[in-house]
């Protein structure tokens, strides 16, 4: 071989050698990436978990606060210490790593976060939760879970700090959410760096690498492949927000192809609505959408970046863990739960604004037959009725609230004097004692009615249900069928 080939010869391979080096390396990029989203998304959706397994701690206490039967208590008292156990140990996971059950119920490893902007959220979520557990400790015996008092309390405490444990979970997710997005847009931005070196080096043996220009190409609709297969919608818009390119996912969103969303605003797409943001679809109908947005600069012009999730299923999902948590099943009406809340909340109202308030024990009389002749389904029915009849008879202000099995209590607000306490009574007595229609049958029944007042009773939320509750005991005393004031029994 000459010396003039062997001059030649480094000249001929070395585009080859560079194409060969930065295809690799994109290769490696895209693994990278594939593994960072996979393990990434496991993490987010484990965060999301937490949030799920606070509403659930709630509703396990509650039902086990209300179980009639052994079977229930321990049905109740079984879901309350798995979520407790899992929630720690996801917990425990994201702050130092350890074992845990994923979203299919199978063991999992979960390397603690190491997100910089995730790790003062998990250690205050940490430090919260120590005093949260510290109070669940009684209840967490099965002995000591014989004890209401020991489920109340814990019930208290998950109420107490439920709402702070959300919203670090929340911001949990959010972070991680914003890491991964971080990291892949800069994983990306490396990516489309070694193929702009590649495309260079293709310009200057174009002729002699025609292939390997294709195959530059190639490359590219696989890195377009890899961005449809992500489950999250991409927009890309200029600085007049008229959308320059979209992924497929936000196709399928919005019902469009991809490029069909190209050239549309993006304000046509998505609106702000009571603090949510709404997705507007082809066909004109809505979904929630959670939406993150960048700015990027790309030959001085700035880009926008913004990545759309369609969360209306996760919202249902909460709302309806809210109605479990705080409303009755069976009649729709607030329970035990959000009746004291709402007494406590009405109670300093009050207090501020020097008026009084009245709380009304109603327990019907003659329910009990109903279910033993007709059935509990015929039961059910009734009681439906009778909370629609209860809330007919009281103002939107008012609250109705089903106590437990055939009791119900009303918060009455805004009264002039005891004179209107003493007619709304009247009208609700009144109204029960009119006919039902149960499945075809007619059906009558009564109710008494004990009537506590603020303050000049009580200013305790729980004794002035105590107090309405023996005057309800003392009108049925008194022949059923009618009211009594506590002040009676004075």
């Amino acid at each position: 071989m000459s010396n003039k080939s062997i001059m030649r010869l480094p000249a001929i391979l070395l585009p080859v050698i560079f194409f060969i080096v930065f295809d690799s390396i994109a290769l490696i990029l895209n693994f990278w990436i594939s593994d960072k989203l996979e393990k990434s998304a496991v993490a987010i959706n484990l965060s999301g978990r937490q949030r799920m397994l606070t509403q659930r701690m709630a509703k396990s206490l509650m039902m086990l606060q209300i179980a009639d039967s052994d079977a229930d208590r321990k049905s109740a008292f079984e879901e309350f210490s798995n979520t407790v156990d899992l929630f720690d140990k996801t917990l425990t996971g994201f702050l130092k790593g350890g074992m845990t059950l994923g979203g299919d119920g199978n063991p999992i490893f979960l390397p603690p976060a190491q997100a910089q902007n995730a790790a003062p959220i998990i250690a205050s979520a940490a430090q919260l939760w120590q005093q949260v557990r510290q109070a669940l400790l009684p209840g967490l015996s099965s002995d000591a879970l014989a004890a209401k008092q020991n489920t109340a309390q814990a019930l208290q405490a998950v109420q107490t700090y439920n709402l702070e444990l959300l919203r670090l979970m929340n911001n949990l997710t959010s972070a991680l959410e914003q890491n991964v997005t971080e990291e892949v847009f800069f994983l990306r931005s490396l990516q489309a760096s070694l193929l702009i070196l590649a495309l260079l080096n293709f310009a200057l043996v174009c002729k002699r690498l025609l292939k390997q220009i294709r195959q530059s190409q190639d490359n590219l609709g696989a890195l377009q492949n890899i961005i449809d297969s992500i489950e999250t919608g991409v927009l890309l818009y200029g600085g007049n927000r008229v959308i320059r390119s979209a992924n497929k996912p936000a196709g399928q969103l919005f019902g469009y192809e991809p490029s069909e969303l190209i050239g549309k605003s993006l304000d046509r797409l998505i609106t702000l609505d009571r603090e949510r943001n709404l997705g507007i679809k082809r066909d004109n109908s809505t979904f929630v959408a959670k939406i993150n947005t960048q700015t990027l600069f790309e030959m001085n012009q700035q880009i926008g970046l913004c990545t759309i999730v369609d969360v209306s299923e996760q919202e249902h999902k909460e709302h309806a863990l809210r109605q479990l948590a705080f409303y009755d099943a069976l009649t729709g009406l607030p329970n035990r739960i959000l009746l004291m809340e709402r007494l406590q909340q009405e109670l300093l109202r009050c207090k501020r604004e020097a008026k009084f308030l009245v709380v009304m024990f109603a327990d019907l009389d003659g329910f009990k037959p109903v279910n033993d002749n007709l059935g509990h389904e015929a039961g059910d029915v009734l009681l439906k009725q009778v909370g629609t009849r209860f809330q007919q008879c009281c103002r939107e202000v008012d609250t109705v609230a089903r106590y437990g099995g055939d009791e119900f209590v009303f918060i009455l607000t805004g009264l002039q004097n005891q004179q209107s306490a003493t007619q709304t009574a009247k009208n609700i007595v009144e109204n029960i004692h009119r006919t039902f229609q149960v499945n075809q049958q007619a059906v009558r029944i009564g109710t008494s009615i004990g009537i506590a007042i603020y303050p000049s009773d009580h200013s305790e939320a729980a004794l002035l249900i105590k107090f309405a509750d023996e005057a309800m005991y003392f009108a049925k005393q008194q022949g059923k069928n009618r009211y009594a004031f506590a002040s009676e029994l004075h």
